[in-house]
């Protein structure tokens, strides 16, 4: 061929190879916005629709509520008492929104949302990074699609926050250890300095131990000591510090007690003791995260046939499944120990375990083999343990196992997601046996939407959700400034929070005893007085309401305090009047 010719033909093939490139390009940026427009359906659709749950939710939109009534920004309070369990961060967030657009359960849980948003983003930000194949939607549909993650992307908990931002620190190390130096790769180092700066503003010094642990593990086990001499130590220290430090000593400085109370109390003896009373298995947070990432449990397990210790490779991604494994385990294996468990601990396990869950599926289309069998295996294990799961909780929400439905229309809603996840679990299984890759991560995706759909409704249904939206509802309007609003037995925190009001506690004080100890002895005998008190108050001419769980009116009772005919009921809270108990 004559130069000039295949000149011309080179420069042809070269085009056409472009546009190609050009239109994978557009598709997969297509792809990435219909995908990232319907997790944001799934997390901000209806967010208002269920109220404020106790006790979270109620606290969590009560404090920064104070903050704005008080106009004190630097010290948290529940109540009206020093609240010093947590950082501000989320607090400040909260506020800033309220002061917009007021409080309500849809701008209470607004953040938790977006930053669920944000954590698909990392998912798929890391897959991309960690494997030159992937595109990333895969671990941000899993992520998306877990029940676990769904259910706290539309909570109004600071445990979201926490777990996107930790998940972006370890993201933006990952990001910045696989990049050249320069001075892209430096803005990511510091990025990580202040997203872990901002994850111990949101929970404390969770938000580096996490990151720190999973870092050394991995420059460890993967013999990377050489990194850490590309990160920028003294001056991303000091912009972590310039972030992190300052609301620290401020509040120090104001209340010096603080330092113990937070730093021992909440982190060291929560931990290390049983103080918070929330003991549970060892075991737990593995059954967590295998039933909270249904339909993807066995993918995830399969993922760990993909790890290595890359000691010698150093091609881009080569120690990723290692990095991701010991991110996840580790904040698995550390709550584990912990003498205090709870649910969302285990949130910042998710975004790598999604990431894994892409990187085995890929691995498997690539190749056939024992990767391929696991991923099957998995595929169908997962998509069956979906829809036994979802039967389950359906038989629960029609009074089968054996609870009455409180709401007959919602329980046979309960029964027909369900049903859809049965058939997509079998839509699934039968794409996974016949090996159609595409079909069965679409049919398991949908079948995780359809369980979420079964968990959302049924504990509607199965058993009332502890709130006092509609007792707030009924008191708002009866409500003159002089009166009084006292919860006996225990401290609805969405009733101070819906009421836009202090109110006084007697009783179970609970997580309000630090602050309570720090009023003075008159001020305390007003906000918590003692049942003989409550008694001579009830007796008065003032008008009180009074909020009691329905197991607590037989104290009340045996205290001399007759409460009369209940004005109204929600769940197990009642509300009375010493004004209606006299007509």
């Amino acid at each position: 061929m004559p130069p000039a010719i295949e000149t011309r033909a080179a420069r042809g093939v070269s085009a056409a190879g472009g546009a190609q490139v050009a239109v994978r390009g557009r598709a997969s940026r297509r792809a990435t916005l219909v995908l990232f427009a319907g997790l944001a359906a799934l997390f901000f659709a209806g967010l208002g629709r269920l109220p404020l749950v106790d006790p979270d939710e109620g606290r969590y939109a009560e404090i920064p509520r104070e903050m704005l009534a008080n106009g004190d920004w630097i010290v948290p309070r529940l109540d009206g008492v020093l609240y010093f369990e947590k950082p501000p961060l989320y607090y400040w967030l909260n506020a800033v929104v309220y002061r917009i657009a007021g409080l309500d359960e849809t701008t209470s849980r607004v953040w938790s949302a977006l930053f669920a948003l944000g954590g698909a983003g990392l998912a798929l930000a890391l897959a991309r990074s960690a494997d030159r194949r992937a595109t990333g939607l895969g671990a941000a549909a899993v992520l998306g699609s877990s029940p676990l993650y769904l259910t706290f992307a539309r909570v109004n908990s600071i445990d979201m926050t926490l777990a996107v931002l930790v998940s972006a620190t370890l993201t933006l190390f990952w990001l910045a250890h696989e990049r050249p130096p320069g001075r892209a790769t430096r803005a990511l180092w510091y990025g990580a300095f202040v997203a872990a700066a901002l994850a111990v503003l949101t929970k404390g010094l969770i938000g580096i131990v996490i990151p720190g642990a999973v870092v050394f593990l991995y420059v460890l086990l993967a013999g990377r000591w050489a990194l850490l001499r590309r990160v920028p130590w003294w001056s991303g220290s000091a912009l972590f510090l310039a972030v992190a430090l300052p609301w620290h000593l401020a509040i120090g400085r104001r209340h010096p007690d603080f330092w113990w109370f937070y730093f021992v109390h909440e982190h060291f003896l929560r931990y290390s003791t049983g103080s918070a009373h929330r003991a549970a298995p060892f075991w737990f947070f593995f059954a967590v995260v295998l039933l909270g990432m249904l339909p993807w449990s066995g993918l995830v397990v399969a993922s760990a046939k993909l790890v290595r210790l890359p000691r010698r490779e150093r091609t881009p991604g080569a120690g990723a499944p290692l990095f991701l494994a010991l991110w996840s385990g580790f904040v698995v294996v550390f709550f584990s120990v912990s003498k205090s468990k709870l649910v969302p601990y285990v949130l910042p396990a998710l975004v790598p375990l999604a990431v894994a869950a892409e990187l085995v599926w890929l691995r498997a289309v690539a190749e056939a083999g024992a990767i391929r069998r696991w991923v099957v295996r998995g595929g169908i294990v997962g998509v069956a343990g979906t829809a036994l799961l979802a039967m389950t909780l359906a038989a629960a929400a029609r009074g089968w196992i054996p609870r009455v439905p409180r709401e007959g229309v919602a329980s046979m809603t309960v029964v027909a997601l369900a049903l859809a996840a049965v058939v997509l679990a079998a839509v699934a299984a039968r794409a996974w046996a016949r090996w159609a890759p595409r079909s069965a991560f679409a049919a398991s995706a949908l079948c995780g939407v359809a369980l979420f759909g079964c968990v959302l409704l049924a504990a509607q249904v199965v058993g009332p959700l502890p709130s006092t939206r509609q007792l707030a509802r009924l008191l708002r309007p009866r409500l003159a400034s002089g009166d009084r609003v006292v919860a006996f037995g225990d401290y609805p925190r969405s009733l101070s929070a819906y009421l836009g009001r202090e109110i006084a506690v007697v009783g179970n004080h609970g997580e309000l005893s630090f602050g309570i100890d720090h009023l003075d002895p008159d001020e305390r005998a007003r906000r918590f007085p003692e049942v003989d008190a409550l008694r001579g108050e009830w007796q008065g001419e003032e008008t009180v309401y009074l909020v009691a769980p329905r197991k607590s009116v037989e104290q009340l009772r045996e205290a001399g305090i007759d409460p009369g005919l209940a004005l109204g009921r929600e769940g197990e809270m009642e509300l009375f009047s010493n004004r209606r108990s006299r007509e």
